[in-house]
Formats: structure tokens, C-alpha cells, sequence
């Protein structure tokens, strides 16, 4: 434990040591515990975003069908669909195809108006409002 983090008293859940006021575990036991921790939180993100849902949003999505849209009608937020790529990397690459596929050609990608006015979401609409928001100044 680091010599800057006082203990309070409490101690480890796992195996009883020092803990500080912040934590219920003590560092080696949650080091220890992490790849079980990963794998529940899995197994729950799994069962929220089940592999037939995922098919179907990246289909309609690919159609050209706005993400939005498509999520509302299976029930799921864009958060749920985005952030299951912290589960499923590939996830998150094919969804990135999924809209680079369907995304509207009349649009000037890469550009924050089309994120903003075009509604697209593809990675480099998406770049393109992150940048402009890092820029001081802009709204």
C-alpha cells in the first residue's frame, strides 16, 4: 500500500489486511481480482447487447439507416452500442464499417457540419466535431 493513503481501520474483504477509506479491497487483491471482475461485466454487457441485436443494428446501420434511429427501435441507447467495443474491439471496428458503409454520399465527410447538420457518425465525422470541440472559442 502506498505510504501517502492513511488507513482508516478498514480492512481487505478478500484477505483482511489494510485497506484505505476509498477502496474495500487492498491493491494485490484487486490486482488479483481483475480478470474475474472483467469477465462479470462482460457477461452482463452481453446479455444487455445480445449477439442478434448486434447483427441487426450493424445491418441497418450499413443500409444507411441513421444509428439513432435504429437503436430506438431495438431498444438500446448509442451508448450501449458504442461502448460495447470496451468488451468486443472488433465490435467497435465493425460498427466503424457498418457506418462508414451506409453513411450518405451527398455529405461532405470529415467535416463537423456533417456531424452536426448531416447527422453522420461516421469515424471521420466523428474526428472531425471532436477536433473543432478541442478548438478554443468554438461551441
Amino acid at each position: 500500500m502506498a505510504d501517502n493513503q492513511p488507513t482508516t481501520g478498514r480492512r481487505c474483504h478478500n484477505c483482511h489486511g489494510p485497506t484505505t477509506a476509498t477502496i474495500s479491497r487492498c491493491p494485490a487483491c484487486r490486482s488479483r481480482r481483475r480478470s474475474q471482475d472483467r469477465a462479470y461485466h462482460r457477461e452482463i454487457a452481453d446479455a444487455l447487447f445480445p449477439p442478434a441485436v448486434r447483427a441487426a443494428l450493424l445491418g441497418r446501420v450499413a443500409s444507411g439507416e441513421h444509428i439513432s434511429d435504429v437503436c430506438a427501435d431495438l431498444g438500446i441507447t448509442v451508448n450501449r452500442a458504442r461502448s460495447y467495443a470496451a468488451y468486443a474491439p472488433a465490435w467497435g471496428r465493425a460498427l466503424d464499417r457498418a457506418l462508414i458503409a451506409g453513411r450518405d454520399p451527398d455529405l461532405a465527410h470529415s467535416t463537423e457540419t456533417a456531424y452536426r447538420r448531416g447527422r453522420c457518425r461516421c469515424p471521420d465525422c466523428r474526428t472531425a466535431k471532436n477536433a473543432a470541440r478541442s478548438v478554443p472559442g468554438q461551441t
